[in-house]
């Protein structure tokens, strides 16, 4: 898994977001999605959930979700610092 990774807008035909959102997964960012239907070069947690026991899958999931919190805040500060 990749920290701190940068981010890009871009601008999709209504027709294109709409067949990403129905190939998303629940839980799953576009980003995840695209990865995944393009066939990146890592493996979303997504694909090992299974795996795990459901209180291990949670665990893993909410640190999951505090680690993309945690790099948001970072990428705003580096960008408030370059100003």
């Amino acid at each position: 898994m990749h920290r701190c990774m940068g981010t890009k807008t871009i601008s999709l035909e209504n027709s294109a977001y709409s067949r990403l959102k129905a190939v998303k997964r629940p839980g799953e960012s576009f980003s995840d999605a695209v990865n995944r239907v393009l066939g990146a070069n890592e493996p979303s947690f997504l694909d090992f959930k299974d795996m795990l026991n459901s209180g291990a899958a949670e665990r893993l999931a909410q640190t999951i979700a505090r680690m993309k919190v945690e790099d948001i805040r970072a990428q705003r500060t580096r960008a408030g610092s370059k100003r």
